[in-house]
């Protein structure tokens, strides 16, 4: 079945993407007038332990995804690479249900083994970062927050199936109520004196009326239910095997994007941790989160136009290919340098006359906005290349994460200790390689000039807004 971006796909993943951003930023003020400098330290650390964990999905969630987007859209066979195309455009549902089949078995070990190192080694490390912290409420809260993980782990492929199948506008719905659920949450337990375990009590509630939601709308979702279960024959382990080396052939890859990512992200937190004083890695957490939100805002047609991509590629549609990736390129930027004017003209005041004491270096978190466009613009690229059932970038994401680990620590031990130190490393790691081939090897495949791109990506934004 061709999937077709419309306009309400693309508004609602736009105020999907803005309400989860904007909850965490609805939660933030809540994060900093109740709990004291340590306490919101330790609960950026939570964050990004928790992406540690999240790491353990090892990129089946997109290659899932992607597989799914196949299925629906014809595909008479998944590949290692490419797909054997068809021209029936109709879903095949014995191909879905082995994949789901698949799918289910992973997830299970995976949770399995995020479950025992967030029992250990997680609490291990929460209990030295808060060493000094009198009270045992930050463990408390860790147990929670740890279980939510683990939840959100265990049912989190539904997110990726829904959006496999096109349903954006549902999937972010399903997100905007969840996050409303958590912010009335943080703002009713936080003045109660709930502290920190009040805000993980708060991320578990989201995480668990997500996941259910999500699960039902899926089967529910064009009759995806009734179609699976009129295939009564059942997947082996030798189908599950098999389809487990086709999908695993990319997801790996997949899987050192997301620890590439990582490393180039929420891992400096944890060094921060380690050389800065928790009220200094709160601030360098704060500008990250600032930094990301606005990214990942300009990157919502980005993300919204994944299976639509995926879609064309399957039917060969090469035209649609290069107007798709011209509009997403061309917003990516536009709202990029609105987003950041915007931050500094009005959020940072703002910020200022919440908490007049935090820590907010307008330079510093300019730095770290023009490597958060360099990441994400990156990935807008790369969004093409795995499009077409591809990851040839994954070794050289993971040599940047490692570089950017690397020239972390020895600035910070050595050269430019402080955030700056942080941020030189990370600019320096994605220049050597990464920010510049990527977009060059997609150019050239697509021959698509630079200069095409604002037309074609004007011309498509107007073809999609006359769309209904």
């Amino acid at each position: 079945m061709k999937i077709q971006l419309n306009k309400k796909d693309v508004l609602w993943n736009y105020i999907g993407i803005i309400m989860n951003l904007g909850g965490n930023f609805l939660i933030l003020p809540f994060l900093l007038y109740f709990l004291d400098d340590n306490y919101y330290g330790i609960w950026n650390v939570f964050v990004s332990l928790g992406g540690i964990v999240a790491l353990f999905d090892f990129g089946f969630n997109t290659t899932f995804a992607r597989n799914i987007t196949f299925c629906w859209s014809g595909a008479k066979k998944l590949t290692k690479e490419s797909v054997e195309y068809s021209d029936n455009a109709e879903p095949d549902y014995r191909l879905m249900k082995k994949v789901l089949g698949t799918c289910r078995v992973i997830y299970f070990l995976i949770s399995l083994v995020a479950l025992f190192s967030l029992g250990t080694f997680g609490t291990a490390y929460i209990c030295y970062v808060g060493r000094d912290i009198a009270s045992v409420d930050y463990v408390i809260a860790w147990i929670v927050y740890g279980i939510a993980i683990f939840l959100n782990l265990y049912y989190g492929y539904y997110d990726s199936f829904l959006r496999g199948v096109g349903a954006i506008a549902d999937v972010n719905k399903i997100k905007i109520f969840a996050r409303l659920i958590q912010i009335v949450l943080v703002a009713v337990l936080l003045p109660l004196n709930a502290g920190i375990i009040g805000a993980s009590v708060a991320y578990l509630a989201y995480g668990l009326f997500f996941r259910i939601i999500a699960q039902k709308r899926f089967y529910s979702y064009q009759n995806i239910g009734l179609e699976l279960n009129k295939v009564k024959e059942k997947s082996t382990k030798k189908e599950i095997r098999e389809m487990f080396c086709v999908i695993w052939h990319n997801a790996w890859r997949d899987g050192v994007v997301s620890l590439a990512n990582y490393l180039c992200n929420q891992i400096t937190i944890i060094i921060a941790s380690l050389y800065l004083t928790l009220a200094e890695t709160g601030a360098y957490s704060l500008a990250i989160q600032l930094a990301q939100a606005i990214v990942q805002i300009a990157a919502a047609l980005y993300t919204a136009y994944q299976p639509t991509l995926q879609s064309a590629y399957v039917s060969r549609n090469e035209e649609k290919m290069k107007n798709v990736m011209s509009a997403i390129v061309l917003t990516f930027l536009l709202i990029s340098i609105i987003g950041f004017a915007g931050l500094f003209a009005v959020g940072i005041p703002l910020l200022r006359i919440i908490k007049p004491s935090a820590i907010l270096d307008p330079m510093c978190i300019l730095g770290i906005g023009i490597y958060q466009m360099i990441l994400k613009g990156r990935n807008c690229y790369t969004s093409y290349i795995s499009s077409t059932n591809r990851v040839p970038y994954a070794k050289a994401f993971i040599v940047s994460g490692v570089l950017c680990v690397v020239f972390s620590l020895g600035f910070e031990q050595y050269l430019i200790p402080g955030i700056w130190g942080l941020i030189i490393a990370q600019i320096l790691s994605q220049l050597v390689f990464n920010a510049w081939y990527w977009p060059l090897f997609v150019h050239r495949e697509l021959q698509l000039k630079p200069i095409e791109m604002i037309p074609r990506g004007i011309n498509e934004i107007g073809f999609f807004l006359k769309r209904k």
